[in-house]
């Protein structure tokens, strides 16, 4: 009898842990917590690089004896097409903070470009046989503070306006050369304007985005003339050279 009782005794304790890993658990499944949503919200600093042009629109002009522009004697006529427009690289940084609220993206941002535009024409003058009209117009570098607003497609893939200052560093030459005597000038100076513009922007994590955008500027104009070299009439020769252009750029972002 006892040998029948501890026989028992051991199979019911060497079966109890196996039938217990047979009963349903009360413990709960592991649920699964999906990542954040991305949010625009933050400041950000970036890079960027592309193209842009210097669109020049404005005329040679002379100022004859007594103040006249453009007065007998004056052959600007012949030249009214010198423009010096360029196109080239620029790169630069930009930083800006974004406020979203669900699908509209608000922002500031601000940026600095160096540029390498420079623009050249040289043309004949006009009578004069054996005259001609040279000129040069420089952008050197590039800023702009603009505003932007954006509309999310998806949480992630934003399209946005922009539009705010610009201003750059602005060198300019010109002379007018016959046989025998110059009309030399030149003029640098720091010009402020406007800019335009749009873009289309892609988070491609928590903390880095990119982008394209494209932008028109224009900082309006700057004019210089100068005396004969050397002096012997009482005429001026001088050139304004208009300031706009097209901006295409692409850009890196990271943002805290």
């Amino acid at each position: 009898m006892r040998k029948i009782l501890l026989s028992a005794v051991t199979f019911a304790a060497l079966a109890g842990p196996a039938l217990a890993a047979d009963l349903p658990t009360t413990k709960g499944a592991p649920t699964f917590v999906p990542p954040p949503a991305f949010s625009w919200t933050g400041f950000y600093v970036g890079a960027n690089a592309g193209w842009a042009s210097l669109d020049d629109h404005g005329s040679p002009f002379c100022v004859a004896p007594g103040g006249v522009l453009n007065g007998a004697g004056c052959i600007t006529n012949d030249v009214l097409g010198a423009h010096a427009n360029a196109n080239g690289f620029l790169a630069g940084a930009q930083a800006g903070y974004n406020w979203q609220a669900n699908q509209i993206v608000l922002g500031l941002e601000t940026d600095f470009q160096g540029a390498a535009l420079k623009g050249s024409v040289n043309t004949v003058a006009g009578l004069p046989a054996n005259s001609n009209f040279v000129a040069d117009e420089r952008l050197s570098w590039l800023g702009t503070a603009r505003g932007r607003l954006g509309f999310l497609v998806t949480p992630t893939l934003l399209l946005y306006g922009t539009g705010g200052l610009a201003y750059g560093r602005v060198n300019v030459d010109q002379n007018t050369i016959f046989p025998g005597v110059q009309y030399p000038s030149s003029a640098s100076a720091t010009k402020a304007g406007w800019t335009a513009g749009g873009g289309v922007e892609y988070a491609i994590s928590n903390n880095w985005t990119v982008k394209a955008e494209g932008l028109f500027y224009d900082l309006g104009s700057i004019s210089t003339s100068g005396g004969p070299v050397p002096a012997v009439t009482g005429f001026l020769g001088g050139k304004t050279f208009s300031v706009e252009g097209a901006i295409a750029r692409a850009g890196l972002n990271y943002k805290f």
